[in-house]
């Protein structure tokens, strides 16, 4: 096609919606056509004709073209005039100020040779230094010789080999450190993943994220105690676990429990709670620490529970507690790092000296499972004041089970003293252990807490029958607890029916009260046992006499163990009966002053019988009660008839 066809077309930009600054739109010209030095007024017209169309002029982008808002208002375009001439402004007079550093440079090197240079340079610098005191030289380049140049390339090599040979040892020593570290790390998060399969909680501080700590106390301690259960785990050189050294814990006492009777001690046991070697195992340690943190909030609990309980007997000093168990003997409960020595120990005391210490710490467990089972409840309404935290039950319990077993023990050897004679009369009253019975004890209704030691935190409770004559028995139960509603010991004795006499259910807060009780039992059971061989013989003399029922035996003062025998409503003869500590007395006797009658009076203890008649002692070993009885209902009934 000719050229006079051809048809130049110029399509314009899309107006931006943004407008550009003046220095942004002088880079993109010159990236697009190249410096301002190769623009003509020509160039331009030229192309604004569409006679010479510039090979970019299509390619142009939306930036070519002057911005176009929608809001050219007079003011608009004032301010946008005024905006782009302030930064020309600026530009060349960034631009004035490099010619003329250019102008100064120049002036100043060419002022040794040319006088007039020294006009066009600034004042400033004419003052800052002398003219002509800048001098060039065009310096040439001086060909190396052959052996110079072989020298700098043996230099040279030698150098590149030294810095391979430089890296390369750098690098393996870096290998070597990294391999090492490596190995380090790799132990450390070994032990430390061990410590948390073998049960230890470790967790990063709140306040130093890179640190790692293991918790070793128990989370239900008192807050003294639980904040100290917790250590910084520190990276030793061969990568290994070990303790931060600022644990607090250089001295580890101990609570060791001694039995002192007369003030000697005769029992002990000490709770080995930590190796007497030192040990580099992490978990050993632990445990060391662990128990030695145990112990002291053990022995400071119960300080705190003495000073509540010391009406019993308590007194607490700076290492050690004293406790007063029965008057017997006495525990002291001491907190040291040193085992005292006991010389005339023996079993039954160390086994007391155990059973203490284990309950001790047992009931503390306890204690921390009773904050977890509170603490996991719906709390109660925020006050104002703070909240007591109440001592822990340690001391009571135990005191009340060993004064319970000292308590049960005395009062079961004074009854086989009181039934000693019994045995000995061949009568079948017997004393015997036997399982509680919540007959007995109804009026100790108190709630166990849940937990594995319950039967240790409630009253201590021990159950006595007496087995008596016509297939009577008496049961008696001892109870034992140091708080409310007991306070101490307490005797529960059933109710009982004689025939004549309805006993109802007693109480009796001692040892004294109860046996004196019992053996007024005893005296109504005797009184029942004559009266009913009374009354068997009364009939049997009857049926062979033919004798009226004028004459009987009847029981008149039954709890003073008085029987009477009457004739016609006329007191003839009187037999009483007596029970006293390891004897029993059967005296006949007139109710007056009778004359020609002696006093027969039969007594058994525990080595036998003897009858006394008037100044008469006889021993009669083979004499038993019944047998008594009979005789003196037949010489009875002789007199009277």
């Amino acid at each position: 096609m000719p050229d006079s066809n051809t048809i130049s077309l110029l399509i314009p930009p899309e107006p931006s919606s943004k407008p550009q600054n003046l220095q942004t739109q002088i880079r993109q010209i010159i990236a697009q056509r190249g410096h301002f030095r190769h623009i003509t007024e020509r160039s331009l017209l030229a192309e604004i004709q569409g006679k010479t169309a510039a090979p970019d002029a299509v390619q142009a982008g939306p930036e070519d073209e002057p911005q176009v808002e929608e809001d050219d208002s007079p003011q608009k375009r004032q301010e946008r005039v005024w905006k782009r001439r302030e930064e020309m402004l600026e530009r060349l007079n960034y631009a004035q100020n490099e010619v003329l550093c250019a102008l100064d440079f120049v002036s100043f090197l060419i002022s040794q040779q040319s006088v007039p240079a020294q006009h066009s340079m600034s004042p400033a610098l004419r003052e800052a230094v002398p003219a002509g005191t800048l001098a060039s030289r065009v310096l040439k380049d001086r060909p190396i010789p052959p052996p110079t140049r072989r020298r700098l390339a043996s230099v040279s090599q030698g150098w590149r080999s030294e810095g391979f040979r430089s890296a390369s040892e750098k690098l393996a020593a870096a290998s070597a450190r990294l391999q090492t570290e490596a190995s380090r790390e790799s132990e450390f998060w070994h032990q430390i993943a061990n410590l948390n399969t073998k049960g230890w909680s470790v967790s990063r501080l709140p306040r130093d994220r890179r640190a790692i700590g293991v918790h070793f106390g128990f989370a239900e301690s008192a807050q003294q105690f639980r904040d100290r259960g917790f250590a910084l785990l520190r990276q030793a050189a061969d990568g290994t676990v070990v303790l931060d050294r600022q644990i607090g814990l250089k001295r580890r006492k101990r609570l060791g429990v001694y039995v002192v009777r007369d003030g000697i001690k005769t029992g002990f046991f000490d709770f080995q709670t930590h190796s007497l070697a030192e040990t580099t195992d992490l978990n050993q340690q632990l445990n060391d620490y662990r128990n030695a943190i145990f112990e002291e909030e053990l022995f400071y609990e119960i300080c705190r529970e003495s000073r509540l309980v010391a009406n019993q007997g308590i007194t607490t000093r700076s290492q050690s507690v004293e406790i007063d168990v029965c008057g017997k003997y006495q525990l002291s409960l001491v907190s040291s790092t040193e085992k005292e020595d006991v010389t005339s120990a023996n079993d039954g005391d160390n086994l007391i000296a155990q059973f203490v210490a284990v309950s001790l710490r047992l009931l503390l467990n306890a204690a921390h499972e009773q904050n977890l089972i509170r603490r996991s409840q719906k709390p109660p309404p925020m006050t104002l004041k703070p909240r007591p935290t109440p001592e822990y039950a340690l001391l009571r319990p135990v005191l009340a089970h060993l004064r319970h077993r000292a308590e049960a023990g005395a009062f079961w050897d004074n009854c086989r003293a009181l039934l000693g004679a019994f045995k000995r009369a061949s009568l079948p009253t017997t004393v015997a252990l036997e399982a509680s019975k919540a007959a007995v004890f109804q009026s100790l209704k108190i709630e166990a807490p849940d937990t594995i030691l319950s039967e240790l935190m409630i009253p201590v409770k021990t159950c006595f029958k007496i087995t008596l004559t016509a297939e009577r028995s008496l049961q008696i139960g001892l109870a034992t607890f140091l708080g409310p509603p007991l306070f101490g010991s307490r005797y529960e004795i059933s109710s009982i029916d004689f025939g004549f006499a309805n006993v109802p259910a007693s109480r009796h807060e001692t040892r004294d009260e109860a046996l004196s009780f019992v053996r007024r039992m005893l005296i109504l059971d005797l009184v029942a046992h004559t009266e009913a061989l009374a009354l068997a013989k009364q009939s049997e003399t009857r049926s062979e006499t033919g004798k009226s029922k004028q004459i009987r035996w009847s029981v008149s003062q039954p709890h003073n163990g008085e029987l009477t025998l009457y004739d016609a409503q006329e007191a003839i003869e009187k037999l009483q009966i007596a029970v006293q500590p390891e004897t029993i007395g059967v005296r006949l006797s007139p109710p007056g002053k009778r004359s020609g009658f002696q006093k027969v009076v039969w007594s058994w203890t525990s080595t036998g019988c003897s009858k006394t008649e008037g100044a008469v002692v006889t021993a009669e070993a083979d004499t038993t009660f019944d047998a008594a009885i009979k005789e003196a209902i037949e010489s009875s009934h002789r007199s009277g008839v």
